[in-house]
């Protein structure tokens, strides 16, 4: 059997707890899915060129960790997943 290995948590690839307690995964694999991550928060300034590299070298609750934590805690994750859905970011309900 071979082995998979995972990419490293970062603020790309992580969990994030939203409001009324629901927690949502992402999973930004392409320079793609990170560009939509920051239409889907309305924060269009984190896919400026070389974005997507510091997003997933940094520590996972490092500062861009912090800031998408405050940003996924302003809503539900039902409303996040319907978001990042539509911008085609890899997402999940975690519990």
């Amino acid at each position: 059997m071979r082995s998979r290995t995972r990419p490293p948590a970062s603020p790309a690839r992580r969990r994030y707890r939203c409001a009324g307690g629901g927690v949502v995964r992402i999973g930004c694999e392409t320079e793609a899915h990170w560009r939509g991550l920051a239409r889907c928060l309305g924060r269009p300034e984190l896919a400026y060129a070389g974005d997507w590299e510091a997003a997933r070298r940094s520590p996972p609750r490092g500062r861009l960790g912090r800031l998408l934590e405050s940003l996924f805690a302003e809503d539900s994750a039902e409303v996040w997943l319907r978001r990042l859905q539509a911008q085609a970011v890899p997402a999940e309900r975690d519990r």
